[in-house]
């Protein structure tokens, strides 16, 4: 099966969603497994405006983008993406969201808050998930402030 990448059609993720795998549910989103991708995972919005898997997208993009691009005097932060589980595709409507699975965390103590960035609002311990490599990421990066992250002027907030 090949992975989608980028922006794609809704029936493309909505086709991969593993109704029988519900990993979580949230206030706007519920989280499923993908078919023939154990380490998948679907966002799919049950809200009217997709805002959440919308700003995951766009946050997801900026941090990328922030790895070597230098915007208007910006020094590019590499260290920052490490931080956050993988994005691989969006929906055109944004109400499927294909990301990296991140395991639920055993011990909440483990999460250093400095380490991530000061703009990243929700720190609640299951906002977190643990990666193959046992590196701490955030999994659900939905609660931002734009100002901060999209604004490559200000250096706040940055480790």
């Amino acid at each position: 099966m090949e992975i989608p990448n980028g922006l794609v059609q809704d029936e493309v993720l909505k086709n991969l969603v593993a109704a029988e795998d519900e990993v979580g549910r949230g206030s706007t989103r519920e989280v499923f497994g993908v078919f023939g991708a154990p380490d998948l995972v679907i966002k799919r919005s049950h809200v009217s405006f997709h805002y959440s898997n919308f700003v995951e997208w766009t946050i997801w993009n900026a941090v990328q983008k922030m790895t070597s691009d230098d915007k208007m005097g910006h020094v590019p932060n590499p260290c920052l993406i490490k931080f956050f589980a993988t994005v691989l595709a969006n929906s055109h409507s944004a109400e499927f969201l294909l990301m990296e699975r991140l395991q639920a965390l055993g011990d909440t103590s483990a999460i250093r808050h400095s380490k991530f960035p000061k703009w990243l609002n929700d720190k609640k311990p299951s906002a977190f998930g643990v990666a193959k490599d046992g590196e701490i990421k955030v999994m659900d990066y939905g609660m931002i402030n734009f100002y901060h992250v999209l604004n490559p002027l200000n250096s706040e907030g940055m480790f």
